[in-house]
């Protein structure tokens, strides 16, 4: 999910929330679910592209949201955190020498990978820890070994 925030009126701000059609973002169903819990529906709902993918477009207003704004800004925060710990899962295992680990991430497509490394982001994210980086990007610690193991023991619970 993309969200964007903008001027509306005085001193009044639209939250917008770009949803991929194409391949949802990890908080897309998470906040979805949160604003259905709460009652919460958009002044207005379109359809746009950017760069080839299509998104849905919702549109909210800033006292609307208010009280809603810190949960919703921390379930994009951990859907931020899912995908870099994907991310990251799918390097570790780019490099990995190990001959099984190796063999079984050889087999995956990339989408299949993807979906692989988004499951078991799911599944490490309350192991792994989240830093601003040199960059100050967000960057992911989790010990190679415990990626490897929930690997391996994805692969063969699919087997």
């Amino acid at each position: 999910m993309i969200v964007e925030s903008e001027p509306n009126g005085l001193l009044m701000v639209r939250y917008k929330l770009y949803f991929n059609q194409q391949r949802p973002d990890p908080e897309d169903a998470w906040v979805v679910a949160y604003l259905a819990e709460h009652g919460l529906e958009p002044r207005r709902e379109l359809r746009e592209e950017h760069e080839g993918i299509p998104y849905t477009v919702w549109h909210f207003g800033q006292c609307y949201l208010r009280h809603h704004v810190a949960e919703l800004g921390g379930l994009y925060q951990k859907g931020v955190e899912h995908s870099v710990l994907a991310h990251h899962i799918r390097e570790v295992l780019g490099n990995v020498g190990e001959d099984p680990i190796r063999a079984a991430a050889d087999a995956l497509d990339a989408s299949a990978m993807f979906d692989a490394s988004m499951a078991l982001a799911e599944q490490l994210h309350p192991y792994a820890h989240f830093e601003a980086g040199d960059d100050e990007q967000l960057a992911v610690r989790i010990e190679p070994e415990q990626v490897t193991a929930a690997f391996l023991s994805q692969q063969v619970a699919a087997d």
